[in-house]
């Protein structure tokens, strides 16, 4: 998509991936502000949601251009793996304890 020579696609690709990662985190900070207390939960959860959205715009915006190494690139989609299961077995762990 913004794979061109021209200065202005490229300065609007770098603007969007910019503004796609601030709304995620923004969104997932927002999402989670009340029902989590805890500070370093919710720090988890805005630093998932950052490494989400830099996996999202090298894979689509930036799909010709490789923004990261190939060997980086296999061992953040391995860490974003292990926290999607973190953070899954963290949420349904207190569902569990908050209802008995």
């Amino acid at each position: 998509m913004f794979s061109t020579n021209h200065l202005w696609v490229t300065i609007l690709g770098v603007t969007m991936s910019m503004l796609f990662i601030l709304l995620s985190v923004y969104f997932i900070n927002k999402l989670f502000i009340n029902d989590t207390k805890d500070l370093l939960v919710r720090f988890i959860l805005v630093i998932f949601g950052a490494l989400v959205a830099v996996f999202i715009v090298d894979k689509i915006i930036a799909f010709k251009i490789p923004l990261i190494a190939e060997e980086l690139n296999l061992q953040l989609f391995d860490l974003i793996k292990t926290l999607t299961l973190m953070i899954f077995s963290y949420y349904f762990g207190t569902q569990k304890t908050s209802k008995e």
